[in-house]
């Protein structure tokens, strides 16, 4: 049960890093635009815009009620890089949905910009902590910050920011709004894919069960951007997509079983079955939540179904 558990959370976060992760691309995106283009960038993902952040309360909801300790223990060693997602969320929410209100509305592009840009490093840092490693003594318990001052770490956060910019640009023109943008980010993003995993090859993190598995995946990450630069439209947007959340399964797939290790003692790492919740609050999480997912998972696909055409003048204003 608590395997099936995290195969979830783990779906939820790659939902959560492609979709997510477009909606903090158009808003990097927008200092490079004119004001025209900006309305017309924001008009272009309005429609999908809640429905992509939604994705972030599921997969949080499943940490907290699946994996208690691993939420603890996290969120505890990464407590600034939480805060600053916390405050990247409300940042990027509150300047894309009041901007259609203000008469100036520089100060709310603003507020979205650096909104994602705490979110795409904010993540890209989490991710990295993970990959790295927090000191968790015998005890089994954090005691102090996460190493937030590895480089690797910050490449890792480096990389992430790319590849929500190549995902934002890609959905851009899609939708018929003019970026050169994905002709380097795209290549940018596979290049640093690579960088980041050779870095962390020479880092040797503790705890990496299944290095050839995290190999193969990065190639594919790399991969999926290499093949944008081969096709366009929608084709080039789904390569950005899966690109994105491909870093989340290959670093959750280079660990498990584990799922938080211990840079100070092996024995205190942290593995699915430890992390999880006891049987009976998973088995009421499969009777409550689970029947949740299936409508979840309609809602976001009939949202993108109902809006897949692009938006043009005639179309209601979102922001």
């Amino acid at each position: 049960m608590s395997t099936l558990w995290y195969t979830i959370l783990g779906l939820l976060f790659m939902a959560y890093f492609a979709l997510g992760g477009l909606d903090q691309g158009v808003a990097l995106l927008l200092p490079l635009h004119t004001g025209a283009e900006r309305k017309a960038a924001l008009n272009a993902v309005g429609p999908r815009f809640l429905g992509n952040e939604v994705w972030i309360v599921g997969a949080v909801g499943v940490l907290v009620a699946a994996f208690p300790r691993l939420e603890g223990e996290l969120f505890g060693a990464a407590y600034p890089v939480v805060i600053a997602i916390v405050l990247g969320l409300i940042a990027l929410n509150t300047g894309v949905q009041l901007r259609g209100r203000a008469v100036r509305t520089a100060g709310f592009d603003a507020l979205s910009t650096a909104g994602a840009l705490a979110l795409a490093v904010g993540w890209g840092l989490l991710l990295g902590v993970v990959l790295h490693g927090v000191p968790m003594t015998a005890d089994g318990h954090v005691h102090g910050f996460a190493p937030l001052s590895s480089p690797a770490v910050w490449l890792t956060a480096l990389v992430n920011v790319i590849l929500v910019v190549a995902n934002g640009a890609a959905y851009l023109a899609w939708q018929g709004i003019a970026t050169r943008v994905l002709t380097w980010a795209a290549p940018a993003g596979a290049v640093g894919v690579l960088v980041a995993a050779a870095v962390w090859y020479t880092q040797n993190p503790p705890g990496i069960r299944n290095p050839i598995l995290a190999t193969a995946l990065v190639v594919a990450t790399a991969a999926a951007l290499v093949a944008t630069r081969f096709t366009s439209g929608g084709r080039a947007f789904a390569a950005t997509l899966v690109a994105c959340a491909l870093p989340v399964i290959t670093v959750a797939l280079a660990r498990y079983p584990g799922v938080l290790a211990s840079t100070m003692d092996p024995g205190a790492t942290v593995t699915v079955d430890s992390a999880a919740a006891g049987a009976d609050t998973l088995r009421l999480l499969a009777i409550g939540a689970a029947p949740l997912l299936p409508v979840l998972v309609a809602v976001q696909v009939s949202c993108w179904w109902l809006f897949r055409r692009r938006e043009s003048q005639p179309t209601p204003l979102y922001w």
